[in-house]
């Protein structure tokens, strides 16, 4: 048995380790995101209803929140805004830390690999060549995976600002 393996058991468990604690530290992150957003929007609702209370009838409000400024549409854009830009950031930091497991993990799958192949028994040379192959073909397969999901990603978010672009546009000519 190899004398490295505790050694590369440990390493392993400490990569492991980092990762779940940056994953922990990405959701805590985002949660309090998440928490500073939905209080903003709570205190906005509470000023909303204070008006609300202040105003002399319902119509005044609404013909005032609609009005030229918009100010439910913005607040509601505003906060959409926010709430995909807070899942932005925790899907970004998922990537680079999914992304640095893979790596990882591929290197070691790699070493392990080369290690086997030059213990190998004689006269198998081609099972060997044929599981390199099959290790190449892995790796431009998840690159190509990859290189999509990000291009939808990238579309996606290109979508997204289009049609908060366009709402807004669209609440300046209802309300303008």
């Amino acid at each position: 048995m190899n004398e490295l393996y505790p050694e590369q058991f440990a390493a392993a468990q400490k990569a492991n380790l980092e990762a779940f604690y940056g994953l922990a530290n990405l959701a805590v992150e985002g949660l309090q995101k998440l928490t500073a957003l939905n209080m903003q929007a709570a205190r906005s609702a509470l000023v909303d209803s204070q008006k609300l209370l202040s105003a002399p009838d319902p119509q005044t409000f609404f013909t005032q929140q609609a009005g030229p400024n918009g100010a439910l549409a913005m607040r509601a854009q505003s906060y959409q805004r926010g709430l995909y830009e807070i899942a932005s950031g925790v899907h970004t930091g998922l990537m680079t830390i999914a992304g640095a497991q893979y790596e990882a993990h591929n290197r070691r799958v790699q070493a392990l690999f080369e290690a086997m192949s030059q213990q190998a028994p004689a006269g198998s040379e081609a099972a060997v060549a044929a599981l390199k192959q099959l290790m190449e073909s892995s790796r431009v397969l998840h690159e190509s995976v990859n290189k999509s999901v990000r291009q939808a990603v990238t579309m996606a978010e290109g979508g997204f600002e289009a049609v908060l672009s366009r709402t807004a546009k669209a609440s300046d000519v209802t309300t303008g």
